[in-house]
């Protein structure tokens, strides 16, 4: 939740970059929403997705991760202009989710890789 909450008090420097920000969960629309209002403070998308389908289209579905529970597991994806994936980080721990500062530089980092900047010709 620390992420979400540090995505949401940083929205503008994502704004800035023409990026949206959207969250996807396996829990129900209730809880995404109870989210989206407190924690995101309203100022990014929070997609619920409990059946997990759009979870198991990325692979990132941990069947029976929690008791008997499905759970997404913990992904911070990019998904460039076209739709296409162009980073993708798996956290393996709460701590090892990347801020905002780190996913605001790998946004700077794909754009420069786009236009060429910083390649030898």
């Amino acid at each position: 939740m620390a992420q979400l909450r540090e995505f949401a008090q940083r929205s503008s420097e994502f704004e800035n970059l023409g990026v949206s920000v959207v969250a996807l969960s396996v829990d129900d629309q209730q809880h995404a929403h109870k989210v989206w209002k407190g924690i995101a403070q309203r100022k990014f998308t929070i997609l619920s997705d409990p059946a997990a389908k759009v979870i198991k289209q990325y692979g990132l579905l941990h069947a029976g991760g929690h008791g008997d529970e499905d759970i997404a597991i913990r992904t911070t994806l990019l998904i460039d202009p076209k739709g296409y994936e162009a980073w993708r980080r798996v956290s393996e721990s709460v701590p090892d989710i990347p801020t905002a500062d780190e996913i605001l530089e790998r946004i700077k980092q794909a754009r420069r890789q786009a236009s060429g900047v910083g390649e030898n010709h």
